[in-house]
């Protein structure tokens, strides 16, 4: 079946049957089903970044690490720290978050996950 196609068009199809293999698990388990063109639009999200990073591959390109990156600062003394994290997940109808927290020496003091419909966008999540 696939003998005469180019790598591209077995990676678009292959795409497009996890994600119809994905959503009929999301019907079975979470009773959530979406719409063909749902479907069809995660399938070409799902093939565009799995090219994307492919062709990255192929050109040899390596990341930098940027040595600006933020790293994590102890809290003043008497303080507690909360570092927040959004996760959304195409096709989920979900956005997820967790909570934790942390006292000066660093130690776990209490943590909070949670999940929450409507979705929210990138910029709210992260807000």
């Amino acid at each position: 079946m696939c003998r005469n196609e180019d790598n591209a068009m077995i990676g678009r199809v292959s795409s497009l049957f996890w994600c119809i293999w994905h959503n009929r698990n999301d019907k079975i388990w979470n009773d959530n089903i979406q719409s063909l063109s749902q479907v069809g639009r995660m399938a070409f999200a799902v093939w565009n970044e799995w090219f994307t990073v492919h062709q990255l591959r192929r050109q040899h390109i390596v990341p930098v690490e940027d040595s600006r990156l933020v790293r994590w600062e102890k809290p003043g003394v008497r303080w507690i720290k909360c570092n927040v994290d959004a996760a959304f997940v195409v096709g989920s109808s979900i956005t997820s978050m967790g909570l934790y927290f942390r006292n000066t020496n660093g130690q776990f003091v209490a943590g909070l996950t949670q999940w929450q419909q409507p979705v929210y966008s990138i910029v709210e999540g992260e807000a």
